[in-house]
């Protein structure tokens, strides 16, 4: 057994695992209670685990990756860097809400790349290009440390995911689906589907594979243009995929899971922030069912070239979305005294290094 891969793996890998090493198989399914349900990783503590095999998990530390930076934005944002086990460095984040009945909304941000391939000029996640695809227990280690931030916050578990993080999910798919297959899963985290949200920039094909996958995950499509030629400037991938590609997986998917897709937009002042913008969404989104809308403000990032929008432009643009009959939801800036958009703390962190 390699225990440092123990993180990650599903329950008949752990059953594998467990079985090779001389104990009874359902000896696996209590391994994944204190592993994944209550995120424990002190074989110590693992108090109903054979002896031996508790002496086994001590012989190396469970978690392969540590917390170098924690930065809180006071806003209701914790940002963590994490240092993987070969050095490298990726982020996630805690996000922390009121809920509509008041009850506290507690959603992690996580990554499933270091770096990026996508190259989309408004984001530092891939300013640096992509270094490698995360394992599934890379992915799923971040949930460990940000578990500790709710510990030491005195603050329940999550209550929703959103792969929003560095790197496009859909391009390491099946670490991703092993890893969501642990966070769905009632002998692993036990996150309900509708409560985890995949962001894509938009792959036609693995949007539809994911729908086929059986799973009721939410959909967000990275879509922030409103022709190809514009899409192509801020997305240089667009021009292998397409907004009407993309477009029409994404009603495939909604066919499929009956979920609703939500179309990401990034307002860049002076690049797709114009009332023809609006315009050209609210036709392109005019027969998809039950689309919403997320306006993002672009966050500042060095070297890119582009600008923030003015606030009145937000407001405009949002008003004439909604005129045309378009679900919209503006998101409020947070965390940008922690850096918190995508990429950004690791790259000061990198490039200081």
């Amino acid at each position: 057994m390699s225990v440092s891969s123990l993180i990650g793996l599903t329950l008949q890998q752990l059953r594998d695992e467990v079985v090779a090493l001389g104990h009874k198989p359902f000896v696996a399914k209590q391994l994944a209670q204190w592993l994944y349900q209550r995120r424990e990783t002190d074989p110590a503590r693992m108090t109903n685990l054979p002896r031996e095999l508790r002496k086994k998990l001590a012989e190396q530390p469970l978690l392969t990756s540590t917390v170098i930076t924690t930065e809180d934005s006071g806003e209701g944002t914790t940002k963590l860097a994490v240092r993987l086990h070969d050095g490298t460095i990726i982020e996630c984040v805690l996000m922390e809400e009121d809920g509509e009945d008041g009850s506290p909304r507690l959603t992690a941000c996580i990554s499933t790349q270091a770096g990026c391939a996508m190259g989309c000029r408004f984001c530092a996640s891939g300013v640096l290009g992509l270094k490698r695809h995360l394992s599934p227990g890379e992915i799923l280690e971040q949930f460990y440390h940000i578990d500790q931030v709710l510990k030491r916050k005195g603050l329940p578990w999550l209550t929703n995911v959103v792969v929003m993080g560095m790197g496009e999910p859909l391009h390491n798919f099946d670490n991703l689906m092993q890893a969501l297959t642990v966070l769905n899963a009632d002998w692993g985290f036990g996150v309900g589907a509708r409560r985890i949200t995949v962001s894509t920039v938009g792959l036609p094909d693995k949007i539809r594979e994911l729908a086929s996958q059986g799973f009721q995950f939410n959909l967000a499509i990275s879509l922030h243009a409103t022709s190809d030629e514009q899409r192509t400037r801020l997305i240089p991938t667009n021009v292998a995929t397409g907004l009407k590609n993309i477009i029409d997986a994404a009603a495939d998917y909604f066919r499929q899971t009956r979920r609703e897709v939500t179309f990401e937009y990034t307002l860049v002042g002076g690049e797709n922030d114009s009332a023809a913008d609006a315009g050209r969404l609210a036709a392109l989104l005019r027969d998809f069912p039950r689309a919403n809308v997320n306006l993002i403000p672009m966050n500042p990032v060095e070297g890119s070239g582009l600008k923030a929008p003015g606030t009145e432009s937000v407001e405009e643009f949002s008003r004439a979305l909604r005129a045309a009959g378009v679900n919209v939801h503006v998101r409020r800036k947070r965390g940008r005294s922690v850096q918190a958009a995508c990429g950004q703390l690791r790259l000061r962190l990198e490039q200081s290094s």
